[in-house]
């Protein structure tokens, strides 16, 4: 199961390489990066990153920071805060350590997480076109050291 799981995560990651900016396994940046374009990371970042489209953390990727993006996928080694308009998906191998906040948040068997996490909750009320300008709450959840989901 485990190597299906990494042949997936693998066939993601190299749409994500063809179409944006990739951090490979032997690379260290210290820094922000702003872009418009979809990021993979492979290797070690300790800096922001605020992008218009898409994160993807790969397994080996370690990152110590904070997200904003349209939609993040974490499998690697997460420390800082996520926010992500969209959605946001962790999966296994990951360990996260820190806030994870988006309108739909996903979390696999086998993650460790420490930290928060903020989803929206939506329900069928709150998706009809309604005359109140009522946004849903948001809905805080504590988790930590192993936490299966």
């Amino acid at each position: 199961m485990m190597k299906k799981r990494f042949s997936l995560i693998s066939r993601i990651m190299k749409l994500f390489k063809q179409n944006g900016t990739y951090i490979s396994e032997k690379m260290k940046l210290f820094g922000d990066i702003e872009t418009e374009a979809d990021v993979t990371i492979d290797g070690e970042i300790h800096g922001n990153i605020r992008s218009g489209k898409h994160v993807m953390l790969g397994p080996n990727a370690r990152f110590e920071g904070n997200i904003e993006s349209d939609s993040v996928l974490v499998c690697g080694y997460f420390k800082g805060r996520i926010v992500a308009k969209r959605m946001l998906e962790v999966k296994a191998p990951a360990t996260v350590i820190g806030d994870l906040v988006s309108d739909s948040v996903r979390v696999d068997c086998g993650v460790s997480i420490q930290g928060q996490v903020f989803s929206r909750r939506v329900d069928d009320a709150a998706c009809a076109p309604s005359a109140s300008s009522d946004s849903p709450r948001p809905e805080k959840m504590k988790l930590s050291n192993s936490s299966r989901a």
